[in-house]
């Protein structure tokens, strides 16, 4: 099934090595610490830049730690090894909403200078309008709440298909798509408010912001 059906913010690709998630589940499950280490090679990658993406980039080698201490912890209940991926994303999108949560209590106590949920590493992009735009559209994720934004990164910054973000987060087909048009409605409707993000946006096509559901 082809992607772009949507409007891909950032897009990362991936590749896998011979051995199946399968047999790497099996084996991690038996005590086999070369393949627990095989998961995290494969899928650190993933789990950072899905929690970048959420959270911006403070914390996130902590965070990723504790991602795959959870996996490895649950990895029993995985009934399917090949659903590896989903099960490693929805564990890494627990841990982002806790983190959001308790940074949004932080942020109320005024324990935080800033009471900004996106500390983005604006250093690791060279374009200085990139940066620009980018801090921009978190201080629009920050306005959303937690699940809105996780299936927001996961729709539109991880391109990620309807079915894969609805077992992810845990929540129905239908839940996804009324969540995920509302977050779309709310956060492209800010895009366009703002003159300099909404140009360096452009060339995203403004028609496939209508519905997030196909």
């Amino acid at each position: 099934m082809a992607q772009a059906s949507h409007p891909l913010l950032f897009v990362v690709g991936s590749s896998r090595g011979a051995v199946t998630d399968t047999q790497l589940v099996s084996r991690t499950i038996e005590g086999d610490s070369d393949a627990a280490t095989a998961i995290w090679d494969r899928y650190i990658v993933l789990v950072r830049t899905v929690l970048r993406r959420a959270l911006g980039a403070q914390d996130v080698d902590d965070i990723s730690q504790e991602v795959f201490l959870g996996v490895y912890r649950s990895l029993s209940s995985l009934r399917e090894g090949s659903s590896l991926r989903s099960f490693i994303i929805g564990v890494a999108l627990h841990y982002a909403g806790t983190e959001l949560r308790r940074r949004r209590a932080r942020s109320w106590l005024r324990l935080t200078p800033t009471g900004s949920l996106s500390d983005v590493d604006m250093a690791a992009y060279d374009d200085p309008e990139g940066r620009s735009a980018l801090r921009r559209l978190y201080a629009i994720l920050d306005r959303l709440d937690t699940r809105a934004r996780l299936s927001f990164v996961l729709r539109y910054m991880e391109g990620m298909e309807l079915n894969d973000i609805s077992e992810a987060l845990g929540i129905s087909l239908a839940t996804t798509k009324r969540q995920l048009a509302r977050a779309s409605s709310r956060v492209f409707a800010c895009v366009e408010r703002d003159a300099a993000l909404s140009e360096y946006v452009r060339g995203l096509d403004p028609a496939k912001r209508k519905d997030p559901s196909s």
